[in-house]
């Protein structure tokens, strides 16, 4: 799946009773060791917020990154499945 990082994200807090973005996302899929982006295998992870490229889904996401890939400023690619949306009542 491709997808951007939304910028200006990290204003958002996580959900009530989840430590961060990356606990909200391991509390609903799991454990995770690596990071998303195809082409990385970082290991110093964050939840990012990231949108769908090229799609009429406008829905935030987020998605295990590391801290370089949550930089990023091009499209790359994660596996579709790794894709959790965030709650809508933020």
């Amino acid at each position: 799946m491709k997808v951007v990082n939304v910028n200006g994200s990290s204003r958002w807090s996580a959900p009530a009773g989840y430590s961060s973005w990356l606990d909200y996302w391991k509390a609903h899929k799991g454990y995770v060791f690596y990071c998303s982006a195809s082409d990385c295998s970082g290991t110093d992870l964050v939840g990012a917020h990231v949108r769908k490229y090229n799609s009429t889904d406008q829905h935030i996401y987020i998605v295990p990154l590391c801290k370089g890939c949550n930089k990023r400023t091009d499209v790359f690619d994660v596996p579709a499945d790794r894709l959790l949306p965030v709650p809508s009542n933020l």
